[in-house]
């Protein structure tokens, strides 16, 4: 597997232009903050995956999402047929109705055992005010964990933790996660912090032994 995040270096993963250089452009969803999960079996400049997760078997074909403080996911485990590959947007709203959950139950549907994940940059509880009827509503889904505090004491929800109570759920081992805040570190672009329209990326691909 390949598994890589775009940073500010890297220019606006909303763009044509991104990743032009490379062999092969990355299928990218268009984003509905929702819990869909879509199947890539071939590469088409046409896009017709509205969703929030993409999972291919496919080797060479780079998949990827777009993100500006939601949490980027990389799934990726082995399976009788070969290797599986999934790609999540994770933010608030898709972690509520079990975005991951589903990216992982269409792996398992493939016979996938011993998920593995790695997270990414994402924006803190420290700089993620939340409201407290979504926060509760959060709370009550994911457990206790979910709540924090920013830093300047007002209630926020912690992405961090939800996204690992959900994968522990759906029986994910992280891997790795990446420790930097979005909303703190220049690399990346904030929409919560300084309303950025840029997005960066997690691109992934399966890419077998020569």
């Amino acid at each position: 597997m390949r598994v890589g995040f775009s940073d500010y270096n890297d220019g606006d993963a909303r763009k044509n232009s991104f990743l032009s250089a490379e062999k092969r452009t990355p299928v990218f969803p268009h984003q509905v903050h929702g819990s869909e999960v879509a199947v890539v079996e071939d590469q088409t400049n046409h896009n017709p995956y509205e969703c929030d997760a993409l999972v291919t078997r496919l080797p060479g074909i780079p998949i990827g999402v777009r993100v500006a403080d939601c949490v980027p996911i990389a799934l990726y485990a082995n399976s009788f047929s070969g290797p599986a590959l999934a790609v999540v947007h994770a933010g608030w709203r898709g972690i509520r109705d079990g975005v991951i959950g589903n990216a992982a139950e269409q792996m398992a549907q493939y016979g996938c055992h011993e998920l593995r994940a790695i997270v990414g940059p994402h924006i803190s509880a420290d700089e993620y005010e939340f409201g407290t009827r979504d926060l509760a509503q959060m709370v009550t889904l994911i457990g206790e964990r979910a709540a924090s505090f920013t830093k300047d004491g007002l209630p926020a929800l912690d992405l961090r933790a939800a996204v690992e109570e959900t994968l522990s759920r759906s029986s994910v081992i992280i891997d790795h996660q990446v420790a930097r805040c979005t909303a703190q570190d220049p690399r990346y672009w904030s929409h919560r912090a300084n309303g950025d329209n840029q997005r960066f990326a997690l691109v992934a691909e399966i890419r077998l032994l020569q």
